[in-house]
């Protein structure tokens, strides 16, 4: 109903289409009622509209795009090329279809997504699929504890991001930060009324599906949330009470199987669940040396590593997943790889920074400030929960990316707008020949993206 709703109403506003690919790439429908894969490919028929709909419809001036889209191509063309050479052709490829896809696609979302209401639109489809997946786990773990690999999604599997508990948990914390940006910014859905109640639920929701995972990733994530989370209140002494509160509240959910688990992040050889994810990291780190090209995707099939417990007995592992995005890179992609992929991460950091400094000198760019610091922090959850995650290639980087090179795009247009001064019809008529005549005839009210409606 959702899916069809968006692309119903993209038949009045294009733009509305892209935020319908956006629910199925997040939300999966597919993977939640399987029966929709069989009816039709929807991610693919979704994406094409998306595509149809911008170039028939709503293209626009193309937005400047810098070194960070540079990069998700040079990532996206790296990938490729190292799945030529994958050791396990038919699982690389398989995994190559669907990662390539999802950094292409993001690289093209911001030629759509130009002005703050859009932008917006897109933040607010994203956490909403997000919290939609989130929302069930909180719902179980609260009635039955929750437990290491159960199903308590929406998706019936314990695969993706929806439906693996250390996935599922990371974007949950990652997602908060754009919570609070949209409590305090939004224009589509203000703080007011019962929405406030609603986005002052996501940390509460969060922490508990998180319970209910068992996940070490989840906390990991929740701790460095609280920690961001606190350093850019305003109100450091009440939060803290209010976090405190909020552990005393969740701590029936906390059984003895839930601390010995979390535990193992300080002895990792006490667990073979933590101590498989060291031995399948020094053997990546073996296995980049001998081949500084990686070995493709799912290179990790190829790995076998022995370790002695602390009791004496010998423990082995063979073709385990690293279960980490830095080695997961290293081994797939290679050293090259990994340069281009914190690289990424670099830039992102360094232009939303610039953004925010920009930001700072102008009262009508108090939202963009909100977003691109809501931005790094979510950046930075999702990179302390992957440390225990194998999530290089799931969307929620690439949509924090793609988000970035909009608001960056914004922020360099307004700018030249605001130094070129008012522009005439005749001078917009000579700066545009290529346009047909009905695109230069007057227009009704738009919406401008720094100052809302404009004549």
């Amino acid at each position: 109903m959702i899916w069809g709703s968006l692309v119903a109403l993209g038949c009045a506003a294009p733009f509305v289409v892209s935020l319908a690919y956006i629910w199925v790439d997040i939300f999966q429908p597919q993977s939640v009622a399987p029966t929709i894969a069989a009816m039709m490919p929807i991610s693919m028929v979704t994406a094409l509209a998306a595509i149809m709909a911008y170039l028939l419809a709503d293209r626009g001036p193309p937005p400047r795009l810098g070194l960070l889209t540079m990069l998700l191509v040079a990532w996206a063309a790296w990938m490729t090329l190292t799945t030529t050479w994958a050791i396990f052709p038919d699982y690389a490829w398989k995994k190559w279809d669907w990662a390539f896809k999802t950094a292409a696609f993001t690289t093209l979302l911001p030629f759509v997504f130009t002005s703050r209401i859009r932008i917006e639109a897109a933040l607010l489809v994203f956490v909403c699929a997000i919290m939609s997946n989130v929302l069930p786990f909180a719902v179980k773990t609260a009635i039955t504890g929750g437990g290491y690999g159960q199903q308590l999604g929406l998706v019936p599997v314990n695969g993706g991001w929806g439906g693996e508990g250390s996935t599922l948990s990371t974007y949950a914390f990652a997602t908060l930060p754009l919570v609070t940006y949209l409590l305090h910014h939004s224009l589509i859905a203000p703080g007011r009324g019962l929405m406030r109640y609603a986005y002052y639920a996501a940390p509460a929701l969060a922490a508990i599906a998180t319970i209910g995972t068992f996940a070490r990733a989840g906390v990991i994530a929740g701790f460095v949330w609280a920690v961001l989370a606190w350093w850019h209140s305003r109100r450091k002494i009440a939060l803290i009470f209010v976090l405190l509160g909020g552990i005393a509240a969740i701590l029936p959910l906390m059984d003895e199987a839930w601390t010995a688990r979390i535990l193992t992040i300080f002895h990792a050889r006490a667990d073979d669940s933590a101590l498989g994810r060291i031995l399948s990291w020094q053997w990546t780190w073996d296995f980049a040396m001998r081949n500084p090209g990686g070995g493709g995707f799912d290179a990790y099939r190829a790995s076998y590593a022995v370790a002695t417990r602390p009791d004496g007995t010998q423990f082995a592992i063979h073709g385990l997943a690293s279960h980490n995005i830095y080695f997961e890179v290293l081994g797939e992609q290679g050293w090259f790889g990994l340069g281009i992929f914190l690289s990424i991460f670099a830039v992102f950091f360094f232009g939303m920074m610039r953004v925010c400094h920009r930001a700072r000198r102008r009262e009508d760019a108090a939202w963009m400030r909100g977003l691109a610091s809501a931005l790094i922090q979510s950046m930075l959850i999702f990179m302390a929960g992957a440390v225990f995650s194998g999530i290089a290639h799931q969307p929620l980087q690439y949509y924090l990316l793609m988000f970035a090179v909009s608001l960056s795009a914004l922020m360099a247009r307004v700018g030249a707008e605001e130094r070129a001064g008012p522009v005439t019809a005749p001078q917009a008529a000579a700066s545009a020949p290529h346009l047909p005549a009905w695109r230069l005839r007057a227009r009704r009210p738009s919406w401008h993206p720094m100052r809302g409606p404009t004549g």
